[in-house]
């Protein structure tokens, strides 16, 4: 979807006023791997099967991608 996107995004640089140190759309995310795991769902439900097999530190996934963005804003890398 992100992938002929390049145009879109030097647009909303400008417009917002963000970093331009060549920050490129291609650079912003892996897009490919943000499509694989958002893509399919029920993939970041549950951390049941981790448990299961004593993975007992971890991070609520979507509060990891929600603190992830918000830095990213703070550095004015995204809107």
């Amino acid at each position: 979807m992100m992938k002929d996107k390049g145009g879109v995004w030097d647009e909303i640089v400008s417009e917002k006023g963000l970093v331009t140190v060549s920050t490129k759309l291609e650079e912003v995310a892996a897009w490919w791997f943000a499509d694989a795991m958002l893509g399919i769902e029920g993939v970041l439900d549950t951390m049941n099967k981790s448990k299961e097999h004593w993975f007992f530190w971890f991070r609520n996934s979507k509060s990891s991608l929600v603190s992830w963005i918000e830095k990213m804003k703070g550095y004015k890398i995204v809107p």
